[in-house]
């Protein structure tokens, strides 16, 4: 009896093709109406295809939804976690993570968009396990960053699990005005945010920033 052939590679090609252009879709609808106005058929009709097509790859609006900002939050936390790993002080993970973290909102705006529509604070923990796993991964990594730049006396001696959610809620702020105002250039948006946050932390801001 003849096995059964399985997706060719071609077919397996074409289903990765249409998850992207999807994915990308649904991230521009939902940037641009929020999740709960954004329907399938407003998906379906962005990207070209059919809801069959839609549904044959995400079972729902909330499942779609919920892929993109666990993809997107792991890409942003990767690209964080990489400015931190080759900076070699606390103050330098300061200003490098910020600076990566703001390039990536001002790259993805649509994904940037979504978070401004979903009015959610930044400085609370999500409720998905695995996006909620991601926020507190890079809560730790600022409590250990607060820590260890108070410990060498550039940073204030303060309650690192509150300041950094103060450097979330600051961000968002920040970043979502610029966004809302229609700035496009992520270093000027990256220099005026690390400006308050040195004023926030560092014992020292105005000397810091002299020293360059």
């Amino acid at each position: 009896m003849a096995k059964k052939k399985g997706p060719s590679r071609l077919e397996d090609a074409r289903a990765r093709m249409y998850q992207d252009l999807i994915f990308q879709s649904a991230e521009c609808v939902f940037g641009e109406k929020g999740f709960e106005n954004a329907t399938m058929q407003d998906i379906a009709s962005e990207a070209g295809v059919s809801l069959k097509t839609i549904y044959a790859s995400f079972p729902g609006k909330q499942e779609l939804y919920n892929a993109i900002m666990l993809l997107r939050g792991r890409e942003m936390f990767e690209a964080v976690a990489e400015a931190h790993e080759a900076a070699s002080t606390p103050l330098e993970r300061l200003i490098d993570g910020t600076r990566a973290f703001v390039r990536y909102l001002v790259e993805h705006r649509d994904w940037s968009r979504i978070h401004v529509r979903s009015q959610t604070s930044w400085a609370m923990r999500p409720e998905g396990a695995e996006t909620a796993a991601l926020w507190d991964d890079g809560q730790n990594a600022h409590i250990e960053m607060l820590r260890a730049g108070a410990e060498s006396g550039v940073f204030y001696d303060d309650d690192p699990a509150e300041m950094a959610l103060l450097i979330r809620a600051m961000t968002r702020v920040q970043v979502v005005q610029a966004l809302e105002n229609g700035e496009d250039d992520a270093e000027e948006i990256a220099d005026r945010l690390i400006d308050r946050l040195l004023r926030l932390v560092c014992k020292d801001p105005v000397g810091i920033r002299e020293a360059g």
